[in-house]
This record gives structure tokens, C-alpha cells and sequence, in this order.
């Protein structure tokens, strides 16, 4: 009679090990999702405010650049950007925006075209490199003077 009764009790602690193991499993499967949806989100989350830091970023130095205006050709009543003086000043409006914000980026593109500037920034968070674009233009308008 032992040999049945314990065939039994064996039979029925099994039955119950596999209930507790898929709970285990199907709980632990859970966790790991819900970690990995919260490591993308926030993943994403930086991704979309770098890409947007950048475009600001590159708009203003744009802005800046586009404010370079040739003052002898002004004189002669002319709008054109100097060139030398729209990438010191694109240059130094990335820097100070970038440094201001905590990001370490760079201008990488400079693009002037008549009276219209396009600035093109990168920016490296953990090791992933952004890059944003923003574009400006010049408008002034010459008063004639009749002496």
C-alpha cells in the first residue's frame, strides 16, 4: 500500500508546481516589458527634444548670420550679407546657445544664398548625433535722403 499513496502525493505536488511557475513566468515576462516600454519611451522622448534643440538652435544662428549686413554695400544701397562676419556670427550664436543649454554640438554647414542663410547643427547625446537645420533672411529697407 506505501507504493500507490506515494505515486499520488507525487502526482499532485506536480500539478501545483506548474501553476506556480507559470505565474512566475507570465509575471516575469510583464516586468520585462513594462521595462522595455519605459526604456523606449524615454529613449524617444530625448531623441524628439534633440532633434528640436537643434532646429532652435540652428534657427537663431541663422538669425544671427543674417544680420551680418555688408555695410558698404548697404551705403551704396545694395542688401548683401559679408560672409566673413555671418559665420563669426553663426558660429558664436551656436556656441553660446549650445553651452547655455548643456549640449555639446557643433555648426557643421553654412550656407548663404543672396540675403537668405541656412544653418546646419549637430548635436551628440549618448552617443547618438542629432542634426538640425534653420534657415533666415535679410529685409531692410533703404530710406532715400534728399539734401
Amino acid at each position: 500500500m506505501n507504493g500507490p499513496a506515494t505515486n499520488t502525493l507525487s502526482t499532485c505536488r506536480v500539478v501545483r508546481d506548474r501553476g506556480t511557475a507559470l505565474v512566475a513566468a507570465i509575471t516575469l515576462t510583464f516586468v520585462f516589458m513594462a521595462g522595455a516600454f519605459i526604456w523606449l519611451s524615454t529613449t524617444v522622448d530625448q531623441s524628439i527634444h534633440d532633434r528640436g534643440q537643434a532646429a532652435s538652435v540652428a534657427f537663431q544662428s541663422a538669425r544671427a548670420a543674417a544680420q551680418s549686413i555688408d555695410i558698404a554695400a548697404a551705403r551704396e544701397g545694395r542688401l548683401e550679407i559679408d560672409p566673413a562676419l555671418a559665420e563669426q556670427a553663426a558660429r558664436m550664436t551656436a556656441a553660446r546657445l549650445l553651452a547655455a543649454n548643456g549640449d555639446s554640438g557643433s555648426l557643421v554647414g553654412l550656407r548663404i544664398d543672396g540675403t537668405d542663410v541656412t544653418v546646419t547643427i549637430e548635436i551628440t547625446t549618448t552617443g547618438r548625433v542629432v542634426t538640425g537645420s534653420g534657415s533666415a533672411s535679410a529685409r531692410a529697407s533703404f530710406d532715400a535722403f534728399n539734401s
